[in-house]
């Protein structure tokens, strides 16, 4: 694996074995490592996860980080060709986590990179979010055989991601539950990268109460991801994929609740759920440290 874009840039076989790295890495001490190398941070969006988990993953790992925003590159601002920015990273990096607005861009810059590209978010994936989710659960629940995951709201990037996870055939069923026209909307977007997958019996247009009485845990993003657009009708049909103490209350008694933050309470989710005993957002977050030190190690 020279580069980290989609989930499916891994074998079933190398996912698990990142994961179960990941895990040892965290539940031994924390000691610096020494691979002295010089990562790069690409970004067009804003964050506070994604540079903060990977900054300190870096750091454990005894290399340095260089911060570059999208406003501060002749690149961000059209004056330098995607091309020639390649170039010039790989004079002085090692490699480079990008947070793009289209997923195009890192498509086209890991063919024009000879340095390790990683995927730190774009419009259509999220896969070191999912890494961390996939993380958590086996921490929770010991294994991700026959785990049932229910996934409530638009198919945004992270559910993209969770997706390819789940067509390698890790052991879990997912369920999307969501409106008729976000699916439309996701398969708009999966054509305009020139892709298609198989979502028979993954998405269904109404909550199916047999699959949530038997969930292990339920996940959902926030209604309005950065840059996509998203109106008053949208938003009113999504209003019944809400994760309500009520519908949770409806799953397995040790159901856990994830979200890949940053949320809005009492939009997609009510405060009971995300703050609640089931909830799991705070170690979810805190396991992207260790499953991109993991990744990280790997590339370079």
């Amino acid at each position: 694996m020279k580069h980290f874009i989609d989930i499916s840039n891994l074998s079933k076989e190398r996912l698990i074995s990142l994961l179960n790295a990941s895990i040892q890495k965290k539940n031994r001490s924390i000691s610096k490592e020494d691979l002295n190398k010089v990562i790069g941070l690409f970004f067009e969006k804003n964050s506070t996860r994604t540079r903060l988990s990977f900054e300190l993953a870096i750091n454990q790992l005894g290399s340095s980080s260089i911060f570059i925003s999208s406003k501060d590159s002749h690149f961000g601002q059209g004056k330098e060709s995607l091309e020639d920015t390649a170039k010039t990273f790989a004079l002085y990096l090692d490699a480079v986590v990008m947070r793009v607005n289209n997923h195009k861009t890192l498509n086209s810059f890991s063919e024009n990179s000879t340095i390790p590209v990683i995927n730190g978010l774009s419009d259509l994936s999220h896969p070191c979010q999912t890494l961390a989710g996939l993380m958590t659960l086996i921490e929770e629940k010991g294994s991700l055989e026959n785990l049932n995951l229910v996934w409530l709201g638009p198919i945004t990037n992270v559910a993209h991601s969770w997706i390819e996870a789940h067509k390698l055939k890790l052991g879990f069923n997912l369920y999307i539950f969501c409106p008729e026209a976000n699916l439309v909307k996701y398969q708009n977007k999966l054509q305009s990268y020139d892709l298609q997958t198989d979502l028979h019996n993954i998405v269904f247009n109404k909550i199916d109460h047999d699959i949530l009485s038997s969930t292990d845990a339920i996940l959902t993003d926030t209604w309005k991801s950065m840059g996509e657009e998203i109106n008053e009708n949208d938003l009113h049909q999504l209003d019944k994929f809400c994760v309500t103490e009520e519908l949770f209350n409806k799953a397995k008694k040790d159901c856990i609740f994830m979200h890949c933050l940053p949320a809005s309470r009492g939009q997609e989710v009510e405060e009971k759920v995300i703050d609640g005993p089931n909830s799991r957002i705070w170690i979810e977050a805190k396991n992207r440290l260790f499953v991109q030190q993991q990744l990280l190690k790997e590339l370079l």
